[in-house]
């Protein structure tokens, strides 16, 4: 898994275990108590290979995410 602030380039990587694998738009946290991350981008890997899919992520803030999803 990879996840980034906003505005940042650097990525920081990481390794998880999904009980399935989140896809575009969908929010991810860490923990039960982290920030949220909104899913930008699923590379899944269809060879051998360690992963089953790279996640990359962007940290958003939950607050206005719930508030713009209430609004609708």
């Amino acid at each position: 898994m990879h996840l980034r602030n906003p505005g940042q380039q650097d990525w920081d990587n990481s390794s998880r275990e999904f009980l399935r694998l989140p896809i575009v738009g969908e929010y991810l946290a860490t923990d039960w108590n982290s920030d949220w991350y909104r899913v930008e981008l699923v590379v899944h890997c269809p060879f051998k290979a360690e992963y089953a899919a790279e996640v990359y992520a962007v940290k958003v803030d939950h607050l206005k995410e719930m508030e713009k999803a209430f609004k609708e």
